[in-house]
C-alpha cells in the first residue's frame, strides 16, 4: 500500500518537472482509493471500466476526484489498511466495522451499501454439502469441517448461529477452516471440508456440476444480511466532503447504469472485461439471481445491526457497538441522489 503513495509523489514531481503547474486556483482532484473483494457482487472495479467507457455516466472522475483500486480476500483485512491511511474507503461487513470500532478505535462511518443478500427475491448465500456426504440434517454436520470465508465474517456468524441453535458448538462439536471464496468449490470436492459457503458465481458452477447441493441459505437463518458496506473516516469526510459528492453523484448514476436492463449487454461486456469471465457464465449478474444493490446505494442499518448483536452473542465483540446514529453518515448519497433527481 505504501507503493500508492510514492506513485502519487512520482506522479507531482513529474509534473513539476515538466513544467505544467495547474492553473491559479484550480484544485487537484482527490485521489480516492477504494477497497474491494469478489466482482462483480462488488460493482468497484466495474464502475471504474464504465467511467472509462461512458465518461457521460460519471463525468466527475478525472476532474474533482480519481479513483485508486486494491483488491483484498475479505472484509477484515481492509481494516488495517483504512486504520493506517492506505484505504480512503473500506468495504466491510457489519462485523469487521463493529471491530474496527470496539477494537481499534476508529471513527468510521458507514458511507453506503455495496450488496445485500437475502432480499426477497434476489440471491442469498448458500451453504453447500457433498450429495454423497451422508449429510441431510445441520446435525449432520456434527464431527465435520465448516469452511468460512474469514472467522467473524457474516456468512461464518450466520453459519454459528443455525449450528449452535440445533446443539453445536464451534471447536467443540465441529471445526472452523478459513477458505477464500474462489476455493471452497474445490475444497468440498477434495473432501477437504464438509460445508462450504458459496456466493455467485461460484454457487452456479457448484449447481451445474449436480454433485453438490444446498443445506441451508442465509435467508433461511437470518433474512435480510447488509453483507458488505462502504466505510470511511470521519475525518476524511469532513475534509473532502465537495469532492465525495461529486464522487457519489456519479457511483449512484454508475449503479444505476449497470442495473439498468436497456443497458444489459453493454454492462454484461464490461463485466467480463475486468472479471475475464465468459458473458453466458454472467447471465445472473444484475438481476434478481445476484446480490441485491440498492440504486440509491441506501444501506439496511436495521440488517447491520442485527449481525452485530450476533457478534456480541458469540463473544467475537468485546462490547455491544450500535451503529445509528454516530457511525453512519448517508448524507454524502442523500446530496448526491438530490443533485440526480432534484428531490
Amino acid at each position: 500500500m505504501s507503493a500508492v503513495r510514492a506513485w502519487i509523489a512520482a506522479v507531482a514531481a513529474a509534473g513539476v518537472l515538466a513544467g505544467a503547474p495547474p492553473p491559479a486556483g484550480a484544485a487537484d482532484p482527490l485521489p480516492i482509493r477504494i477497497g474491494w473483494a469478489v466482482a462483480p457482487g462488488h460493482l468497484t472495479p466495474l464502475l471504474d471500466e464504465l467511467a472509462q467507457r461512458r465518461p457521460e455516466v460519471m463525468p466527475h472522475q478525472g476532474k474533482s476526484y480519481t479513483v485508486q483500486l486494491f483488491h483484498f480476500v475479505a472484509a477484515a483485512p481492509q481494516i488495517t489498511a483504512i486504520a493506517v491511511g492506505d484505504l480512503d474507503i473500506a468495504a466491510l461487513a457489519p462485523s469487521s466495522l463493529a471491530l474496527a470500532i470496539a477494537n481499534a478505535h476508529l471513527d468510521l462511518r458507514v458511507v453506503s451499501d455495496v450488496f445485500q443478500s437475502g432480499k426477497p427475491g434476489y440471491f442469498s448465500h448458500e451453504y453447500m454439502v457433498r450429495a454423497d456426504s451422508g449429510i441431510n440434517r445441520i446435525e449432520d454436520l456434527k464431527g465435520k469441517i465448516v469452511a468460512t470465508p474469514t472467522v467473524g465474517s457474516s456468512p461464518d456468524l450466520v453459519a454459528k448461529k443455525l449450528l449452535l441453535d440445533h446443539g453445536l458448538e464451534a471447536g467443540r462439536d465441529y471445526q472452523v477452516v478459513e477458505i477464500a471464496f474462489p476455493n471452497m468449490l474445490s475444497a468440498l470436492e477434495d473432501k477437504k471440508i464438509d460445508l462450504a459457503t458459496m456466493l455467485v458465481p461460484f454457487s452456479i458452477a457448484a449447481h451445474r456440476q449436480g454433485n453438490l447441493k444446498t443445506l441451508f441459505t442465509m435467508r433461511q437463518v437470518v433474512g435480510l444480511s447488509q453483507t458488505i458496506m462502504w466505510t470511511m473516516k470521519a475525518d476524511f469526510i469532513k475534509a473532502h466532503r465537495p469532492a465525495l459528492v461529486d464522487f457519489f453523484e456519479d457511483h449512484i448514476r454508475g449503479v444505476r447504469w449497470l442495473l439498468d436492463p436497456g443497458n444489459r449487454a453493454a454492462a454484461l461486456a464490461i463485466a467480463s472485461s475486468v472479471t475475464k469471465q465468459k458473458p453466458e457464465d454472467l447471465a445472473y449478474a444484475f438481476t434478481h439471481a445476484d446480490f441485491y444493490h440498492s440504486p440509491d446505494c441506501v444501506p439496511d442499518m436495521a440488517a447491520a445491526q442485527k449481525e452485530v448483536d450476533m457478534s456480541v452473542q458469540f463473544g467475537l465483540l468485546p462490547r455491544d457497538v450500535t451503529f445509528s446514529p454516530v457511525y453512519v453518515d448517508l448524507s454524502l448519497i442523500e446530496d448526491a441522489k438530490r443533485r440526480i433527481d432534484g428531490r
